[in-house]
């Protein structure tokens, strides 16, 4: 067990008021909040700090091509890092590239944006923003095109940082606003340059600016914890995206709470960085492993060859999110059934016999099967990986407690939201029961809040006659973002006078005062009936139909049933086509009546041995061949917007309901 671990998640602190459960917090923190890393307040002061600890540790790590197809990983140490980062933030000073600060609420913000993928330049700028002061605005693909001219003109920004890969977008915009510069980091042609001087836009080479800040540097900014670190744009899923911003507090004590979860990180630790740094669950664990002098890789660029990268770097800590890791349990689900004799016999054995460990005593290391049966798939991770982490939604235990048995490594699961700093709880190690979040971190307590027209109450038992409340989960604390860029009353709608943020899920709280995400407050929608359908819960139930490998559930309040658009898996349809005598392409076989009523049969099957009502399961579905993720159709989390699934397929559901009540 980690530092000062308690075999409790949380512990209720204080009276219990009416209408809500007790306040918990981490047994740790029960008198006062975390409100540092090891003394520091600012992620200035973690990263000068591991400067001073670990100097010559490897800090990034990036990928380069040698001879024809050979890649490897050329490093920089911490020490080599923040001597560039003071190279490029004293460049930004001396080139004037943030001439018009703005003040917001008494204080200055000095914005600086930056679109494009995870690269080690990526981190080089958000260092040097911490050392000078400066407000980090990250863009990406998935806001939308009609959302860059939006935080264009919302924040103001006179320079914005890019790659070659979001030059197409940039120059699609109609509108640039107060924008007068570019940084690029990839050389682009004249004829490129041409266009932006065109639309008024002056474009700088990254090593331009490097060049710049060598002749003149500049002392660091003397930085503070309550000011903003960084912006993040929310996708949302109504309307444009909400400014939220992040205090270097923020960051700091959910980086520094880490410890006091039982998770140990050390300055050997290797980390590839593949998750979308504009959001804020990676950029929340780069910057703890930054703290602790860990090493962080850049992935080559796409994640298609994520595969390639994993064996390259090795690392010992894995970050994913469940919609990935549902993927590779399929994948892997799916070799071991296709496997047969002695083979499928062994892995079958392995994975009773590990189960049964983990569910007796949360032993994830089996001296015998690891190396006889899941030697291969450790390996398809690297070989060195010591713990897995998954966040931005919760994962079905079973999916978990598979992956923790073949992968043979702890697996975490951890819950939070952008406006609570990424990290608000996570599971032990150690704690060999799935299906819940674990315990709140240091620098924040939460309670949960009665839902009387969901029927979620405080004073809700379990079987077993204790109380487990249910509820709208609250957090309140030190993890909780400043409010909303320049939408007051948005804050106010989101933060409480008492100062409790309302997360829009529902909670329930375990015996042991761990957390379990049940529900969610404004995913519902109701049927003509009355009928109330959470959509969430039902596509949880469809994904584990074999052959599904994604599901959107849309309910009309004037119609009585539910409908669905699924996409299958591509090498399912097609050996399913040849079990049923069909042929086609994979895009007729999607459009085919029997390969549909194989699917809607199986949904509603399984839908029925997971206690779905009638209500529940759907009644029609549209079979589509091409992933949501390439529709656009996905957050940079690779949650589903259903807004604009709902707008994307339209006519799909208007012609599901053709006819009927």
């Amino acid at each position: 067990m980690g530092q000062g671990q308690s075999k409790f998640y949380a512990v209720p602190v204080g009276e219990k008021k009416d209408g809500e459960s007790h306040v918990y917090r981490n047994p740790n923190n029960t008198e006062k909040l975390l409100d540092n890393f090891e003394g520091e307040t600012t992620v200035q002061g973690i990263f000068l700090r591991s400067c001073r600890k670990f100097p010559n540790n490897r800090c990034l790590g990036k990928q380069v091509v040698s001879g024809e197809n050979s890649r490897n990983y050329v490093y920089k140490t911490y020490i080599e890092v923040r001597d560039v980062a003071e190279q490029l933030g004293s460049g930004i000073k001396n080139l004037n590239l943030i001439p018009n600060p703005v003040v917001y609420e008494g204080q200055e913000l000095r914005m600086i944006g930056i679109f494009s993928k995870n690269r080690e330049e990526w981190l080089l700028l958000d260092i040097a923003n911490t050392l000078y002061g400066n407000t980090m605005i990250p863009l990406y693909d998935t806001l939308g095109l009609e959302s860059i001219p939006y935080i264009l003109e919302h924040t103001q920004m006179s320079t914005l940082f890019i790659s070659n890969t979001s030059v197409d977008t940039l120059l699609k915009v109609k509108e640039y606003h107060a924008l007068k510069n570019v940084v690029t980091f990839d050389e682009l042609s004249q004829e490129i340059v041409q266009k932006f001087g065109e639309k008024g836009i002056k474009v700088f080479n990254y090593e331009e600016v490097l060049n710049s800040g060598k002749e003149k540097i500049h002392p660091f900014a003397e930085v503070h914890g309550k000011d903003i670190f960084t912006f993040s744009y929310t996708s949302g899923t109504t309307g444009m995206p909400k400014g939220v911003m992040l205090r270097h507090l923020n960051f700091v004590t959910v980086a520094g709470g880490v410890v006091h979860q039982g998770i140990q990180l050390y300055p050997t630790d290797v980390y590839l960085s593949y998750l979308p740094l504009p959001h804020v669950l990676e950029r929340v664990v780069v910057t703890a492993l930054l703290g602790f002098g860990c090493t962080i890789c850049m992935y080559g660029g796409d994640v298609q060859k994520i595969n390639v990268d994993i064996q390259l770097v090795k690392p010992t800590i894995f970050v994913s999110v469940p919609r990935l890791y549902r993927r590779l349990y399929n994948a892997i689900k799916e070799k071991a059934d296709k496997a047969t004799g002695y083979q499928k016999t062994l892995f079958e054995k392995g994975l009773a016999s590990k189960m049964y460990y983990l569910q007796n005593g949360g032993h994830v290391q089996h001296k015998v099967w690891d190396n006889l049966v899941f030697k291969k798939t450790r390996e398809a991770f690297g070989g060195r990986v010591r713990l897995m982490l998954s966040g931005s939604a919760p994962m079905s235990p079973e999916v978990v407690d598979f992956l923790k048995c073949v992968v043979c490594v702890p697996f975490l699961e951890g819950y939070g939201q952008t406006e609570g700093c990424g990290g608000s709880f996570i599971s032990r190690a150690d704690d060999p029961i799935s299906g819940h979040v674990g315990g709140v971190f240091s620098n924040i307590e939460f309670k949960v809040v009665d839902v009387p027209q969901m029927n979620y109450f405080s004073t809700d038992k379990d079987e077993q006659g204790r109380l487990t409340p249910r509820g709208e989960i609250c957090i309140r604390g030190n993890g909780l973002f400043a409010g909303y860029y320049k939408e007051p009353e948005k804050t106010k709608e989101m933060i409480d006078a008492d100062g409790w943020m309302h997360s829009g899920d529902i909670g329930l709280i375990r015996p042991d005062g761990s957390l379990k995400i049940i529900d969610r407050v404004k995913n519902i929608f109701k049927l003509s009936q009355g009928e109330y359908i959470a959509p969430e819960k039902v596509e949880g139930v469809y994904l584990k139909v074999k052959g599904i490998a994604e599901v959107f559930v849309y309910g009309d309040s004037t119609k009585s049933f539910c409908v669905g658009i699924l996409v299958p898996e591509k090498q399912f349809v097609l050996d399913l086509a040849n079990t049923l005598g069909i042929q086609g392409t994979f895009e007729n076989l999607c459009a085919n009546d029997k390969v549909n009523k194989y699917f809607i049969d199986e949904m509603v099957k399984y839908g029925k041995t997971e206690k779905l009502n009638g209500m529940e399961n759907v009644k029609k579905i549209y079979i589509e061949p091409t992933s949501f993720i390439a529709h656009g159709l996905t957050s940079n989390t690779l949650k589903l917007m259903r807004h604009k699934a709902k707008e994307h397929f339209l006519k799909q559901i208007e012609a599901m309901y053709q006819g009927s009540e």
